[in-house]
């Protein structure tokens, strides 16, 4: 139930941010709409950039409080609820 949690969604969009940062995500240039294409050959570098940003304490990741683990199963789960492609595909 972290939908319900506004920590832990707040934990998910800075995991979908450092995915869309490493490629994993993708978001349209048109209607801004993010997509997740499967690119897991990307999830390495994603990890990489998070595990950096714990080391330059970065306040992006400070709401995990050193829990580096939280934040790199996240890189995986949050991207789960979004879509293949983006509406302007959907549409025509």
């Amino acid at each position: 139930m972290d939908f319900l949690n506004p920590e832990a969604h707040r934990k998910d969009e800075v995991a979908i941010e450092i995915d869309l940062a490493a490629g994993v995500l993708e978001r349209c240039d048109v209607c801004r709409t993010l997509f997740d294409r499967g690119h897991d050959e990307r999830l390495p570098t994603a990890d990489a950039l998070a595990l950096e940003l714990f080391d330059r304490d970065d306040p992006r990741v400070a709401i995990f409080k050193g829990d580096r683990d939280d934040l790199l199963r996240r890189l995986r789960t949050a991207r789960k609820p979004i879509p293949y492609s983006c509406l302007c595909e959907n549409t025509g």
